[in-house]
């Protein structure tokens, strides 16, 4: 497109010379320069609906979409495309004699959904270590980047402003070493307007790569590019000429971009991932790790988690968010906290939520620089769909003096008119702590002292993350932690006491594992709608980054369990009620009589999401339990099992998985069930996740990943005896 061409350009100089008037107060129209005008050169308007090529329409050239899966959705004419910020991009080349040399402008309509690690890109024309080209990408702070080579020397420039998530943006760029100047517009505003070296941009003699999705500058973490762009772009239009202000208007004026916040739609399919679990909470795609914040406000289930969408794991991460109506079915909504510039700016680590004293819901977080870490706050006016950082961040600025290991993890709780709140730390002379702070406004906060101080020589941990204190009906209040270093993955133990005057006092020395087998952690603790005390906490995958990265995902949160003290102060743990919802289709096993040696008691029953609710009466069996995930010729099985002989529940997942990508090991834990007895279990299996409940008093769980797509058999074994069993199955469909 040609705003104006020189021949209408003469002719309207004429004619307005002509229509001059000598009443010097009507006004003349201004006089276009021929540097105000733009010339449309390479057009991506991303209007298909389907395939997996998108139209270059200026040349009529058509380009591959790469990644896990093409993402349509409402652009602001017509369709854009998303880009998931771990694998999706676009990548070809173009003749470099149609690129402006002296006069560069691009136009293009972009949401951010997350904001990347490094500098990623929505348009990069420029390959990896040349010395040619210009690309506009955005920073981890959502701060756009503009770098060109003029006359093969590198330029930068980067904005104050970010572009904001979850809202269409306009951007324009114009770059004129004609005129030795560069521009930035968002939504036709000018950002940046500066001046640049005169000369020409560089482009290759023949052919110029370019990207769409992706920076070429090669960034990576690992096995991990993280350079890739997160959200939607639509109409991407470059020209010959320079931007002016009256340009940038008129070019604006011809969208309406939808409303805010964008909803983007997320096609992906997982209906050939063995693995993907159905009815356990997890995000949509990313990396998902530590559960906290858990309440319940508005008629809603909160829940926040530790989340990055654009790398698979620790860095510059942020808070994720969901919401249930009934702790079962979980619905991810946006992301509701992220590093800004400042002190926190390395990453938004875990915290926690509750509503204050005046009904508003609020947080307490971790913000990181980098080099230590503090604690912040922020508010909500809209039941957590967005969280305002408070203004006087960091409340806590760094660790209390003598602490000297990391700090982090706030848990904050009200009692008796004051905010209190505990933060996970250590003594690397002494081991893992928590601290102890307080407040009468959930700003100002008191510094108390160390509130209960661990002793790794006997080993209870060197630094003690994600603590709770938690009172139960019986006024008893328990301390829970997570001690590390430690097992893969760290191991949650808590002791019941009394919390008085800033000190916790335990009822027992030795603290108590939360799990009969390790493999839980982290949990978020909370009283449901009908006062049970509630928890939910992480699953982690303990796989290879290879296997994640092709599935586009890791980790997962547990179903929901309640929490009781028994008369010895011990918690035990059963599945939360709402569980029973998800029950379909059942199948009863009736007095079944469980021999060493024989097999198939379910019949050929087969699944991959499915409850098992066993009564098992043990007999005089040296083992008893279930086999998982088997195939038919038994290349593949996952056994779990009670060893009478150990006294110990077994997760053996040796044979689990043809993969070399996937955790295979044997783990046990201490439980005692004699010979004879009557047990319980209740069995959950989603994908490549199992938690057990027994007796309504103790959990564990487990993860295993079968390579084979008939590995779905369902069976039961005992060696050494005979037991008998009572088993109805549920398919689960979420």
């Amino acid at each position: 497109m040609k705003l104006i061409s020189p021949i209408l350009l003469a002719f309207l100089i004429a004619a307005l010379t002509l229509s001059c008037r000598k009443d010097d107060d009507e006004p003349i129209p201004p006089v276009i320069t021929p540097d105000e005008s733009i010339e449309e050169v390479l057009t991506f308007r991303f209007d298909e609906t389907s395939g997996s090529t998108i139209l270059e329409s200026k040349t009529n050239t058509s380009y591959e979409i790469l990644g896990n899966g093409i993402n349509r959705m409402p652009g602001v004419i017509g369709n854009g495309l998303f880009f998931d910020g771990l694998s999706n991009w676009i990548t070809g080349t173009l003749s470099s004699s149609i690129l402006p040399k002296s006069q560069f402008s691009l136009s293009l309509w972009v949401s951010p959904k997350s904001y990347p690690i490094s500098t990623s890109a929505m348009l990069a024309l420029t390959a990896e270590g040349s010395n040619t080209g210009v690309m506009v990408g955005l920073n981890k702070f959502g701060q756009i980047v503009v770098k060109y080579f003029i006359n093969g020397t590198s330029y930068e420039q980067i904005t104050t402003e970010s572009l904001p998530k979850n809202t269409w943006s306009s951007l324009m760029v114009s770059i004129s070493p004609k005129n030795g100047l560069i521009k930035i517009f968002l939504d036709k505003t000018i950002l940046l307007n500066t001046t640049i070296p005169n000369g020409n941009i560089s482009w290759p003699t023949t052919n110029t790569q370019f990207s769409i999705g992706k920076n070429t500058d090669g960034e990576q973490i690992g096995i991990y590019d993280v350079d890739y762009f997160s959200g939607t772009i639509d109409e991407i239009r470059i020209f010959s000429g320079q931007l002016t202000q009256e340009i940038a208007d008129e070019e604006y004026s011809k969208y309406s971009p939808p409303s805010t916040p964008v909803s983007y739609q997320l096609a992906i399919d997982y209906s050939d991932d063995f693995y993907r679990p159905t009815y356990h909470a997890l995000p949509d795609y990313g990396w998902a790790n530590e559960s906290y914040g858990l309440i319940y406000h508005n008629n809603k289930y909160h829940m926040f988690f530790q989340k990055n969408e654009v790398f698979l794991g620790i860095a510059q991460q942020n808070w994720g968010h969901f919401t249930s109506s009934n702790l079962v079915d979980w619905d991810e909504q946006n992301a509701v906290l992220w590093p800004d510039e400042g002190w926190d700016n390395f990453g938004i680590w875990s915290g926690c939520a509750i509503i204050l004293n005046d009904g508003t819901p609020a947080v307490a977080y971790t913000g990181v620089d980098g080099v230590k870490a503090g604690i912040g706050t922020a508010l909500s006016t809209d039941n957590y769909q967005t969280l305002i950082k408070d203004s006087y961040n960091p409340v806590i600025s760094q660790a209390p003096p003598g602490v000297n290991m990391d700090f982090r993890d706030p848990y904050v709780w009200e009692k008796n008119g004051l905010y209190h709140m505990i933060v996970g730390s250590g003594i690397s002379s002494i081991g893992g702590n928590i601290v102890y702070y307080k407040s009468e406004d959930f700003k100002n906060w008191n510094y108390e002292g160390i509130a209960y101080q661990g002793q790794k020589d006997e080993g209870e941990g060197a630094f003690w993350e994600m603590p709770v204190i938690y009172e139960f009906p019986n006024g008893k209040e328990m301390l829970l932690v997570q001690k590390t270093p430690d097992a893969t993955p760290a191991i949650t133990t808590y002791w019941i006491g009394q919390f008085e005057n800033g000190v916790f006092k335990p009822d027992f020395e030795k603290a108590k594992k939360l799990e009969v087998v390790n493999g839980f952690l982290s949990p978020t603790v909370t009283a449901d709608k009908q006062g049970l005390i509630t928890a939910i906490g992480i699953i982690p995958d303990e796989v290879d980054a290879q296997f994640q990265m092709e599935q586009g995902w890791a980790h997962l949160f547990s179903v929901p369990q309640v929490w009781e003290l028994d008369e010895t102060n011990t918690i035990v743990i059963k599945p939360h009620p709402n569980l029973d919802a998800l029950r379909g289709a059942e199948t009863t096993f009736s007095n079944l009589t469980l021999e060493d040696g024989e097999s198939n008691y379910f019949q050929n029953y087969n699944e991959r999401h499915f409850e098992l609710n066993a009564t098992i009466n043990t007999g005089d069996a040296t083992q008893v339990g279930f086999i998982l995930g088997k195939s038919p010729d038994g290349q593949e099985e996952y056994k779990v099992y009670y060893d009478f002989s150990a006294q110990r529940w077994v997760v053996d997942a040796s044979k689990s998985s043809l993969s070399p990508l996937v955790r295979k090991d044997t783990r046990t834990g201490d439980y005692s069930i004699e010979q004879g007895d009557v047990v319980d279990v209740r069995v959950f299996v989603d994908g490549s996740v199992l938690e057990v409940f027994v007796d309504n008093k103790a959990h564990f769980t487990g993860r295993f990943f079968p390579t084979l797509a008939s590995a779905t058999g369902v069976d039961m074994f005992v060696k050494g005896g005979t037991a008998t069993a009572n088993v109805t199955a549920y398919k689960i469909s979420n």
